[in-house]
């Protein structure tokens, strides 16, 4: 199979989004929720940069897409797979693998010393693919989901007299203190304050005190994070969190989901169990260590 691969550019959007929809058709979560306004979003909250991704040609078609995000990770340069897509036919041809190759090459030469990603368990090709390219899992996360009905039967009221209110970006540095783990590149803080479009945030305040945050992405249904201050832990904050959101949800949205929760943390997958959120997916984060050298 002889394809043209090539870095892509922000004019190739209308295209990508075409080839995003059809290789995603029958992909394990649905993406049929996404439009080309909400997909757009969700890439520059992951701070996508076109001309580092790469996109897989036949002919004037694009069958396969690579996008990468670029930003700080850790205190170093860091890059994201933001989304790997190939349309059916094209599978199975080491399209992947060569999407990747002139990936890291651009990365290695903007002296970007690591690509991470994030991948479905169940989807075992692209495990497996990824494995082959050298990339290691370093945490594993749970997808939950919240039916909308659930969601109303199971949120109690807030204990310990926390009031919950809107807030703006500016508090983030605030929130971002009370996480025990550092949230994925999907849903950490640095990509909250991306977000281009509406993005709701909330603050718990207890004796003039903040002690608890939320932040909903409408355009995506996801409750991006959720965070209490681990001295006010257990006194029902993120229940008045999490109802407030609720009660904010337009009528068409079936369930909430709360995206990429870090398997260790027993207490916020207790919580959310308690709440009525169920599994549908887990992901490995993976990362690939860029080296000096050519990529094999």
């Amino acid at each position: 199979m002889k394809l043209h691969y090539a870095h892509l550019s922000r004019w190739h959007y209308p295209q990508i989004f075409n080839t995003f929809m059809e290789a995603f058709a029958d992909y394990a979560v649905s993406m049929s929720y996404l439009t080309r306004e909400s997909l757009l979003s969700r890439w520059i909250k992951n701070a996508v940069d076109f001309k580092a991704s790469v996109g897989a040609f036949d002919g004037a078609r694009l069958v396969g897409f690579t996008m990468i995000g670029i930003d700080d990770w850790m205190g170093s340069p860091a890059a994201f797979d933001a989304g790997t897509g190939i349309v059916k036919g094209y599978r199975g041809f080491g399209v992947a693998p060569e999407m990747f190759q002139l990936a890291v090459e651009g990365l290695r030469a903007r002296s970007i010393p690591t690509l991470m990603l994030e991948v479905i368990q169940t989807n075992r090709p692209a495990v497996r693919t990824y494995r082959k390219l050298g990339f290691k899992v370093t945490r594993e996360f749970d997808c939950l989901r919240l039916p909308r009905e659930r969601a109303h039967a199971k949120c109690g009221r807030a204990g310990n007299g926390a009031a919950v209110e809107a807030v703006g970006k500016d508090l983030l540095p605030v929130f971002e203190r009370f996480a025990d783990w550092r949230p994925s590149w999907e849903t950490g803080f640095r990509a909250i304050a991306r977000v281009p479009d509406q993005v709701r945030l909330y603050g718990a305040r207890s004796d003039g005190a903040w002690v608890g945050f939320a932040a909903y992405h409408p355009a995506l249904h996801w409750l991006m994070n959720v965070s209490v201050r681990p001295s006010h832990r257990r006194h029902g904050i993120a229940t008045a969190l999490l109802q407030r959101v609720v009660a904010s949800l337009p009528p068409d949205v079936e369930a909430l989901k709360l995206i990429n929760v870090e398997r260790s943390d027993t207490g916020m997958l207790s919580w959310a169990g308690a709440m009525g959120f169920e599994s549908y997916a887990r992901q490995f984060e993976m990362a690939l260590m860029i080296s000096g050298g050519r990529q094999r």
